[in-house]
Order: C-alpha cells, then structure tokens, then sequence
C-alpha cells in the first residue's frame, strides 16, 4: 500500500498481505482497505511497517469477505482504526 492510496480493493481470492506504508510524516491520511473476494475464503493480513502499530497491534486481519472493509488513519507515528 503507498501513502498515497486511498482505498485499496483487494480483489484476489485466497490470503494476502498488505502492509501499510509507515504513518510518519502522513498526520491525518486516512487508507481504506476493502476485501472484495466474493468467494468469502480469503483473509487479509494487515501489517505495519517498524514498530508502527493500528490500534496498539503490530497485525490485524479482514476475515470477512465482500463487503467488509477497515479504514486506517495516521496519527503521525502509528495508526487508528476508524
């Protein structure tokens, strides 16, 4: 994911990855990450970059497929859940 998305629409089906870019620097930017997998089998795993964290954790994960979706907004060094 760039610092410069704002919503990301994970289509594939099966697991993913998406690592969010660091929040430094970003104050404010908020990304929206959208699992689209109509299947309903995939899960994204969602990681931070260096010892950045969403909510107080290092990884999360979107189990539930289309139309689930989490927004994430930059607080200068971590992220928030919105």
């Amino acid at each position: 994911i760039l610092k410069t998305d704002f919503t990301v629409n994970v289509s594939t089906t099966g697991d993913t990855v998406q690592t969010l870019p660091t929040a430094v620097g970003i104050i404010g930017k908020l990304i929206n990450v959208k699992n689209s997998d109509s299947t309903g089998t995939s899960t994204i795993t969602m990681n931070t970059t260096s010892s950045q964290t969403m909510d107080g954790n290092a990884s999360g994960t979107i189990t539930i497929s289309y139309p689930n979706s989490l927004t994430f907004q930059s607080d200068g060094s971590n992220w928030i859940l919105i």
